[in-house]
């Protein structure tokens, strides 16, 4: 087991693995491929995955076509490395983000409504600065690409886990006999959610108080 995989799988051996890292020999190679990432990832934000052709991208990163397919074999692989690059910076963070609110309920500073908060801020903070477009290109290739599917899968599912943890610690067994479960239906409320108001902004901030009370209702003992 790698040392990236065995620190990340810490609560659970589930962890996705991440990206297998790219070997270059020279920095000027790296600064290549890097650049060919950076151009791809434009031009999928401006103009969608389909419409994007390896062309494209050679021509934005200042690349002949021959020297984009040294490194790639299409955009298709481009476009996946991406975002395997994204969903492990994005686990990551996540990790750090619940184990800071874990850390505040251990010591008493930290209530239920306040942890939704946070989840639900963060999720917000992570989503928001993505352009409109790569949010629709993503969405979309969901459901139109397999592999991006899995992949997309395997992180929604670890991620799910790890939110379920800190419910079962938030909340009672009466209220919420099954905190994955819960664990779920949130992951699939507040992400959706905040992409849909990262595409209508002027009503984001209603809408993102109004997700934080109705997860709360959800999830809160009724007061007696």
């Amino acid at each position: 087991m790698s040392k990236a995989r065995a620190g990340a799988s810490r609560h659970d051996k589930t962890v996705p693995v991440p990206p297998a890292p790219r070997e270059f020999q020279q920095a000027r190679s790296r600064a290549t491929y890097e650049r060919i990432l950076a151009a791809a990832l434009e031009l999928y934000a401006e103009q969608g995955f389909h419409a994007t052709q390896a062309p494209d991208i050679a021509k934005r990163a200042g690349l002949s076509v021959g020297g984009f397919y040294r490194y790639f074999r299409d955009k298709r692989q481009v476009f996946l490395e991406l975002v395997h690059r994204g969903l492990e910076q994005n686990r990551q963070e996540q990790d750090r983000m619940l184990t800071a609110v874990e850390t505040q309920l251990a010591v008493g500073e930290i209530d239920l409504h306040r942890a939704i908060e946070g989840v639900v801020d963060w999720t917000w903070k992570a989503l928001h600065p993505t352009p409109p477009d790569l949010l629709r290109t993503l969405s979309a290739m969901a459901y139109l690409d397999p592999d991006f599917a899995e992949l997309t899968d395997q992180y929604d599912r670890y991620e799910r886990k790890a939110l379920s943890r800190l419910l079962a610690k938030l909340t009672s067994r009466k209220r919420v006999p099954s905190p994955l479960a819960a664990a779920r239906l949130v992951d699939l409320i507040v992400p959706n959610v905040a992409i849909w108001t990262a595409l209508h902004p002027d009503e984001a901030r209603g809408v993102k108080e109004a997700t934080v009370e109705m997860v709360y209702r959800y999830l809160a003992d009724p007061p007696e």
